[in-house]
């Protein structure tokens, strides 16, 4: 036998559609989604704004300007299509100049960040080419690691006393272009060096 739908139901649907999902008002209500549907149109019953929604939409607005779809879709755990669906319906629009600006950040944050992975001997993650002599400078990290102090010049590593010199170290890093010396300084500067 089918259920008939009466004034009782459309109360419950007038209050549940606009702030429930239409399967939870299905359910509740005791009619299969296409009937609420269905209904809701016949009363002209609209959704009411999600408040997810709304926090989303307040996080790309506040981004918009200085942020990428990628980075704003992170903040809201959401996509780059999402992001730019929400930016769509608030209206908010990016000049060329606005777009370049927020790409060549993100660019120099990725090669930043590729720098620091080559430095400390882990794998790329993009391709980006960022260093032109990787082993130079993961030698002249070691050094600096073990206590050779880098001068201004990049190519200048200074020691502080002969003795605690890693000479099989200094003549691979010679070859690639690193020159030794001694600290040319007294005691004084050697703590603002380091």
């Amino acid at each position: 036998m089918k259920k008939e739908w009466t004034d009782y139901h459309t109360g419950l649907l007038r209050e549940l559609y606009p702030v429930e999902t239409i399967e939870r008002t299905a359910e509740i209500i005791g009619f299969s989604p296409m009937t609420i549907k269905g209904n809701a149109r016949k009363y002209g019953l609209v959704k009411g704004m999600n408040v997810e929604w709304l926090d989303k939409a307040y996080i790309v607005r506040n981004n918009f300007d200085t942020h990428s779809y990628a980075e704003i879709g992170n903040m809201i755990g959401a996509t780059k299509t999402t992001v730019a669906r929400i930016a769509g319906k608030l209206g908010l629009r990016r000049t060329r100049q606005e777009n370049r600006g927020i790409r060549s950040r993100v660019r120099h944050e990725m090669v930043r960040r590729e720098k620091r992975l080559v430095i400390f001997g882990f794998d790329p993650v993009t391709r980006i080419k960022v260093v032109t002599n990787r082993t130079k400078i993961r030698l002249r990290s070691e050094l600096k690691a073990a206590g050779y102090i880098v001068g201004r010049a990049a190519n200048i590593l200074y020691f502080k006393s002969e003795d605690k010199r890693d000479e099989r170290k200094e003549r691979i890093a010679s070859r690639h272009g690193l020159r030794f010396a001694p600290w040319p300084y007294g005691e004084e500067k050697l703590a603002t060096a380091i």
